[in-house]
């Protein structure tokens, strides 16, 4: 096949790659910016926009905006690496130092007219945002803003001009989003000092009290955030309140024109001063104010404010009153909270997940499995509603409304059916003749105390449906959770739920997953394992020639619950007798007669308490029930009753497989009666003249003809 790369390309080396134009450096970093703007905040995204801005920065020479952009680009990435997130820090540092420092600045005199020699190194050739301290250059300027790093010196920065030559293309972020971008690095590495003094310059009141809030919980009470809280709600109350005493209709005595003043310093702002009526009209952000302000006092007046002030439209207030009201177990009214919230929020997955948990919680299933489905619908990662937390919730809501469904109907089957097929009914007979459909109205009038199949009804979901639903919720939530075994086991009770006929194949998934992650035979269950093999042995093998062990066909349902004994459940028995009989069972079922006989065994010498399973049978008899397990069968009459039970199973497979099998023979009467005596033997003391002891003289009566 022809290579369709141009020729000049072909020799290329990736180490050694030519310099591009300005307009191509351009359209990189607005791949770069597209990719991360539309893509997963992930790893992946990060490393498919990193070698866009690394590709402009190694570039030979290139313009100061647009090498300043590509620094931009590369810091962002790196600031959600744990390896880099301190070089992110300080590289976003310096170049905010240089954009706030050379953009308030007269203009220097002392480089070049050429803008492209001016944002050149006089070394390397290449724009550097590096910066170096001079003690000496531009002392004469009066209130030159500092930069956090040493000044860069004249011949490191670049001309106006050649700043804005591709301002329009590059779309570069204005100063203040640049150190408001930066003050928020600070706050991710934990040095909130410097991204306070970043607020205090912006004026962002909230992220200032934050910074005091989260200084103040440091419990220090000598120390740099000693009595941040404090120093907090100070500043939220002067923002938001009037001077303590002040009458309601006052004029606000500290606005502004206070700020402006160099002397004046928030942090000896005390609490006790603004107590007086909210200022008006409020602040802007005031109901985010008040919603911080309430969290540090856990006022729920605050939050009401908030949402009064502004117009029922702030969600937050709500979700914060409603969080309030969960940590004083006031459940309804944190679903009325959440309600709220979520009627202004329509596409926040928290919140409508916030209040599937309540209405789960407060026993509405039907509303809880619609707020789910909401959360569900409205996630756009795996992070938000779109996990196995909310799939697992789901399956739970849609199964407690199937479970109302059907106790509401109890006694009366069929009738969470009738009302979805009487809704789906024509208006017309199939002759054409009309029907006032006097069953329809029946079922309305039994429908009125019956609010859950009501609800199913109005929505077309009858009861069976909801199972199927639930199980394909559950099943979901397993996938995204695949090491979660709780989920599984769900999934496998459900899918041996549901009716007419059990999900044979999601039993057996659930199943294998359920011993991958737990790898111990507690995990079983009896009674789904009961009803796989009913489920499989239902029909008769196919007749061979050869009369050989049948094999089920490769895919069928058969072979799957073959392969989940065989292969997953076979390695893990010890104890378990009970799962061993089963196992006999199915191997009776597919002619393998030795095997069964095995299993019997088996089951019979875990049964007594010999556990071993290279044991011999003689030294499986000798073996006596510890007193500390659950049950000793020599006192439990339960256990009892099970090595009764047991010991006839082996009798009954003595009987019918040993003259099948070459290990046996003829001589499967004597091994059968050693096992019954040996039963006899140990038991006669404790459970002589039983209706089981009985049982076992019935045995050895028949064995004896």
């Amino acid at each position: 096949m022809q290579s369709t790369i141009p020729d000049q390309l072909r020799g290329l080396a990736p180490e050694d790659q030519p310099k591009l134009l300005p307009e191509d450096q351009i359209i990189l970093l607005a791949e770069a910016t597209l990719r991360d703007s539309f893509s997963p905040a992930d790893s992946l995204t990060s490393e498919e926009v990193l070698p866009f801005a690394v590709r402009v920065i190694e570039d030979k020479s290139t313009n100061w905006q647009i090498y300043t952009q590509a620094l931009l680009v590369r810091s962002r990435i790196e600031l959600g690496r744990s390896r880099t997130v301190e070089r992110g820090v300080l590289q976003m540092q310096a170049v905010v130092d240089q954009v706030v420092v050379d953009t308030e600045a007269p203009a220097s005199t002392s480089g070049g007219t050429n803008g492209e020699k001016d944002a050149r190194t006089s070394s390397d050739n290449v724009p550097s945002i590096q910066v170096t301290s001079d003690n000496n250059e531009e002392t004469s300027v009066v209130n030159k803003p500092t930069s956090f790093l040493p000044a860069a010196k004249p011949t490191e920065s670049a001309s106006s001009q050649e700043r804005l030559r591709f301002v329009n293309a590059l779309s570069s972020p204005p100063r203040w989003h640049l150190e408001c971008e930066l003050a928020y690095a600070w706050t991710s590495v934990g040095s909130l000092v410097s991204a306070m003094e970043i607020f205090k310059r912006l004026r962002l009141w909230p992220e200032i009290a934050l910074c005091l809030a989260t200084q103040g919980n440091m419990d220090d009470e000598d120390g740099r955030g000693s009595g941040g809280e404090e120093k907090a709600r100070a500043l939220l109350r002067w923002r938001l309140f009037q001077r303590t005493g002040s009458s309601e209709g006052s004029n606000y005595d500290d606005g502004e024109d206070r700020l402006e003043d160099p002397k004046f310093d928030f942090s000896k702002l005390k609490r006790a001063d603004w107590t007086g009526p909210l200022r008006s009209p409020p602040p802007p952000n005031a109901p985010r104010l008040l919603c911080i302000l309430g969290d540090i006092e856990n006022e729920p007046a605050l939050y009401e404010q908030a949402w009064v002030i502004s117009k029922k439209r702030f969600a937050r207030a709500q979700k914060s009153l409603g969080e309030l009201c969960l940590q004083r177990q006031d459940y309804k009214g944190a679903l009325e909270a959440f309600r709220l919230a979520v009627n202004v929020n329509r596409v926040s997955n928290e919140l409508w997940s916030r209040v599937g948990d309540l209405e789960l919680r407060l026993g509405r299933f039907a509303d809880a499995a619609e707020a789910f489905q909401r959360a569900i619908s409205t996630a756009n990662n795996a992070t938000g509603g779109d996990d196995a937390r909310t799939w697992s919730n789901l399956g739970t809501a849609l199964l407690s409304w199937y479970r109302e469904v059907v106790a509401e109907h109890k006694g009366d089957e069929g009738l969470a059916h009738a009302k979805a097929d009487i809704d789906d009914d024509d208006d017309e007979d199939l002759d054409g003749t009309s029907t006032d459909k006097p069953e329809s109205k029946s079922v309305d009038a039994a429908f009125v105390d019956k609010p859950s199949t009501r609800r199913a009804a109005e929505l077309g979901k009858p009861a069976y449906k909801l199972l199927q639903e639930s199980l394909v919720a559950f099943k979901r939530g397993a996938t995204i959770a695949n090491t979660n075994w709780r989920i599984w086991d769900n999934v496998v009770t459900l899918a041996a739920s549901l009716v007419p006929k059990p999900n044979v194949d999601d039993v057996v998934l659930g199943i294998k997953n359920v011993l991958r992650i737990r790898k111990t035979e507690d995990a079983l269950d009896v009674s789904v394992l009961t009803l796989l093999l009913r489920e499989v042995t239902s029909d008769v093998p196919p007749q061979s020639l050869d009369e050989g062990v049948y094999l089920p066909a490769r895919g069928s349902t058969g072979q799957k619950v073959v392969a989940l004994f065989e292969d997953d459940i076979v390695p893990l028995l010890t104890t378990r007798a009970e799962i061993w009989s089963l196992i006999s069972r199915l191997r009776a079922w597919r002619r393998d007669y030795s095997g069964a006989m095995d299993a019997s065994e088996k089951s019979w010498r875990a049964a007594i308490g010999g556990v071993g399973m290279g044991a011999s049978l003689s030294a499986a008899t000798t073996a006596v029930g510890d007193g500390n397990n659950k049950g000793n069968w020599l006192t439990d009459a339960e256990q009892w009753d099970a090595v009764v039970a047991r010991t006839e199973e082996l009798v009954a497979a003595y009987e019918n497989y040993g003259s099948r099998t070459g290990e046996v023979g003829a001589r499967w009467k004597g091994k059968a009666r050693s096992a019954v005596r040996s039963v006899m033997g140990k038991a006669r003391e404790n459970w002589e003249g039983s209706e089981r002891w009985k049982v076992l003289e019935g045995l050895m009566e028949e064995l004896k003809l």
